[in-house]
């Protein structure tokens, strides 16, 4: 009697493992010893993201034509009046001609005159600078 019991046990567990053979080659494969797909059949295939590459060429830089206002935090007196200003009136084809805005006071353009090193200027991209995301990201504390 027990013996029948182990063997219908026996049986049951290696029919478990060859189903799992069909749904999980790598799995049964490994379990029962045999080939199985190798580990790079699963792995993630990285994405061609093209804001990545945008990102990769600002560095950590402000990006005058595709930031947000949120970015303009880390130096003190732009957020958020000024880097609003910013981007109402980007695109910018150099940085130097942020200090062009129309209607800057001489303290916004004495404060990005000190800050012109930290700016950087690419095209504008689409997936960047669509809808009212730049100056309202929708990020509230």
């Amino acid at each position: 009697m027990v013996k029948r019991i182990l063997d219908v046990l026996l049986g049951l567990g290696l029919g478990l493992l060859m189903g799992l053979g069909i749904a999980f080659p790598m799995l049964a494969g490994n379990l029962l010893n045999q080939p199985s797909y190798h580990l790079d059949y699963f792995a993630a295939k990285p994405a061609h993201n093209p804001i990545d590459q945008k990102l990769g060429e600002v560095s950590t830089k402000i990006d005058l034509n595709n930031s947000n206002v949120l970015t303009f935090r880390r130096y003190s007196g732009m957020y958020p009046t000024l880097a609003r200003k910013i981007i109402q009136n980007s695109p910018f084809s150099a940085v130097e001609d942020v200090l062009n805005i129309p209607d800057l006071s001489e303290a916004e353009k004495t404060l990005l005159k000190a800050n012109l090193k930290n700016f950087i200027v690419t095209p504008p991209e689409p997936a960047l600078i669509e809808g009212e995301d730049r100056i309202n990201p929708g990020i509230y504390k």
